[in-house]
């Protein structure tokens, strides 16, 4: 008996070896990856026309997010382990704006680089920076490139369902002046769904500023003409969308109908609330006999009133009535001053 006993342990201790292998094993594959589907669903921003998105997914276990490019605004399958994750979104087709901390969800921002208040009218080689008292210190970075994108916290994928809620703009840090998620809009509401499939609801990140000048004298001898706005923010947190408080200054294109009007059009980060600094408007002009003319200062170009109480803080429009530009000399015989010879005009316009 004894020796039937202990030829039975010879032979049942292989097996218990080799079961606890087979249970090692299965935890070696765990956590596995499961496969879902990203979809975009742009009921935020309809008029939105990106021509791709990306995606980020930030396991909350640690490590490096995951980046997922579609070359479209519809989305598309993505393989993912099964784990709790939160997830940033945008377009990626832009080409002025440089991202930093990609690796973390709390900190991946973005900005721009510098810039030349007169890169508008003579590009990358401008390298003159005539500029108005009182924003001669801030510095010059270019205006960023569109982006639509959002966030989403709470996020679990697991291997029969998905839950996750996406951050509505309602409750992102400069919100408080802007209109609540649309009625059609699932964003800020937990959702569970056994489809395996995550809707993201991009917005607009940045804002969008137009201006006009009305009434401007002698507009059919301007040559060229840039604009610039000051004290503006120059960095962007993309998660919470809070902005950085170092004031800069960006540089614009501006458009003449050549009787009496400017107008003009470009995104913007915004303004930080806690920067006290003017926004002022300057505007660089150059005639048809040579004469360059920069139009600053004091209350002449002062915009910070109708940019801090713009009804809707993504979309401001700056009105600014009376530019008087000089009459030039005729057959062009007059002053021809050089790159560096540039006057600034302070004068009072009424607002």
């Amino acid at each position: 008996m004894k020796r039937l006993i202990k030829l039975l342990s010879l032979w049942a201790a292989p097996l218990l070896l080799l079961m606890g292998c087979n249970h090692k094993e299965l935890c070696d594959i765990h956590p596995h990856e499961i496969t879902i589907r990203v979809a975009f669903d742009w009921v935020e921003a309809p008029e939105a026309n990106p021509r791709g998105m990306c995606v980020y997914f930030y396991p909350l276990d640690g490590g490096s997010g995951k980046r997922i490019d579609f070359p479209n605004r519809v989305g598309g399958k993505v393989n993912l382990r099964v784990g709790n994750y939160r997830i940033l979104c945008f377009n990626n087709d832009t080409e002025a704006n440089i991202f930093f901390n990609t690796h973390s969800f709390d900190s991946h921002g973005v900005y721009t680089r510098e810039g030349n208040v007169l890169e508008p009218i003579y590009g990358n080689s401008a390298n003159y920076n005539p500029r108005g008292e009182g924003i001669d210190q801030e510095r010059v970075v270019i205006t960023p490139d569109m982006m639509w994108g959002c966030s989403a916290v709470d996020v679990m994928i697991a291997d029969d369902h998905v839950h996750y809620t996406c951050v509505p703009q309602s409750a992102l840090s400069r919100s408080n002046s802007q209109p609540q998620s649309s009625e059609d809009s699932r964003a800020g509401y937990p959702i569970t769904t056994n489809e395996q499939v995550i809707t993201l609801y991009p917005h607009e990140m940045v804002c969008t500023y137009t201006y006009e000048v009305r009434n401007v004298s002698n507009l059919k001898h301007v040559v060229n003409i840039c604009g610039t706005l000051s004290g503006m923010a120059g960095q962007m947190t993309l998660s919470s969308e809070a902005l950085s408080t170092e004031p800069v200054t960006l540089p614009f294109e501006t458009y003449s109908d050549g009787v009496s009007t400017l107008t003009g059009r470009f995104y913007t980060f915004g303004h930080h609330a806690e920067n006290l600094d003017p926004h002022t408007m300057t505007f660089y002009v150059v005639m048809d006999d040579g004469t360059k003319l920069c139009y600053t200062g004091g209350k002449n170009l002062d915009v910070t009133q109708q940019v801090h109480e713009a009804p809707d803080f993504r979309h401001v429009h700056l009105i600014i009535d009376g530019l008087d530009l000089p009459q030039p000399i005729e057959n062009g015989h007059g002053f021809k001053p050089g790159v560096d010879d540039w006057g600034v005009v302070e004068e009072d316009i009424i607002m």
